[in-house]
């Protein structure tokens, strides 16, 4: 296909780096329970050459289709926010995959740049099983599956990303509590947009719980400005058994940081810790723009005066790997 030509343009020649710092990079994509395809980016440690590389707009230097370097590899799958796309993450994944994990970030059917088109009740039972479905492909039928560590699984989401990452580590969402919470915040975003109005509506707050669907195989994780959060009751919110690292910013108000990270360090037994990062806004927590992003997109792109979204995310990568490191320990 020609957009995915694009996509994977290489340019230029052969980089040199470290090749204990290398890391190999794979596209592919894998059907959902529809039919549609689940977009998959797959960075992993490499010890072949890299070339720069243009995957959509981002610029990366990796090893395109190169072998795999390791053996009991650790791996991280990332969820990205509402009408995102798997590589909105990539330098974190790049980051992730050469400290040693295999960095697995998907494009959410039915939710991405290309095709949000699925209605909000159906996009976030969706997401959960998503997940569960890259999972079972990346370690069972991925070429490099043997490879991995199954023991060692973590979860990285932002935003939606992040409601799905609290589903998937064994929390169920209660939309009966949308209600008290927008009469007492009405100034919440999801609030004024109107999705708590439809989610709370009584014939979608009546699902069973069995509807939402858990893994167990996820074992850590790191949720960024975290959607719904506040839509867990505590006693829910105790059944995520995890080490969990949280991160909001103190300028977010789309997901203000009391009623959403705040309220998920009150509740959650295994907070690993917590940061409020001054001045960020949302769109703090992606990477940054490049010209024409920011020409088409100003408010994703833009932050506050004197925040530097750049130096951030640098710090934001490594706090990421570090707190992964700790969290997935090598199993004996």
């Amino acid at each position: 296909m020609k957009w995915l030509a694009r996509l994977l343009a290489i340019v230029l020649i052969v980089a040199v780096r470290d090749p204990a710092s290398a890391a190999g990079f794979q596209y592919m994509s894998i059907p959902d329970d529809a039919g549609r395809p689940i977009e998959l980016g797959i960075w992993y440690p490499s010890n072949a050459g890299m070339v720069p590389t243009t995957l959509g707009n981002v610029a990366q230097t990796v090893a395109v289709d190169g072998n795999i370097e390791g053996r009991h590899l650790p791996v991280v799958i990332l969820s990205h926010g509402s009408a995102g796309w798997f590589g909105d993450r990539s330098d974190t994944a790049l980051a992730l995959a050469e400290a040693g994990f295999v960095a697995v970030a998907l494009t959410h059917p039915g939710d991405n740049y290309k095709d949000s088109g699925d209605k909000i009740v159906q996009i976030l039972l969706n997401r959960p099983r998503q997940i569960s479905d890259v999972l079972d492909y990346v370690t069972r039928d991925w070429p490099g599956h043997a490879r991995l560590d199954e023991a060692r699984i973590g979860f990285y989401g932002f935003s939606a990303g992040g409601f799905t990452g609290l589903v998937a580590s064994g929390g169920t969402p209660d939309w009966r509590l949308f209600p008290i919470h927008c009469a007492a915040f009405p100034a919440e975003g999801v609030c004024r947009q109107g999705s708590a109005a439809v989610l709370s509506l009584p014939q979608v707050a009546s699902r069973p719980a069995a509807d939402w669907h858990h893994d167990n195989r996820i074992k850590a994780a790191a949720l960024a400005s975290p959607s719904w959060a506040f839509a867990f009751d505590p006693a829910s919110l105790g059944r995520v058994e995890i080490p969990v690292a949280l991160w909001g910013g103190s300028e977010d108000h789309i997901i203000p940081f009391d009623s959403n990270v705040g309220y998920l360090r009150r509740h959650l037994a295994h907070v690993a810790t917590v940061h409020d990062v001054e001045g960020a806004g949302h769109y703090s927590f992606l990477r940054p723009c490049g010209e024409t992003a920011r020409r088409q997109n100003p408010e994703i792109c833009s932050d506050r005066p004197g925040f530097d979204r750049a130096a951030f995310q640098a710090t934001f990568n490594r706090e990421l790997v570090s707190f992964f490191q700790a969290a997935l320990t090598a199993t004996p």
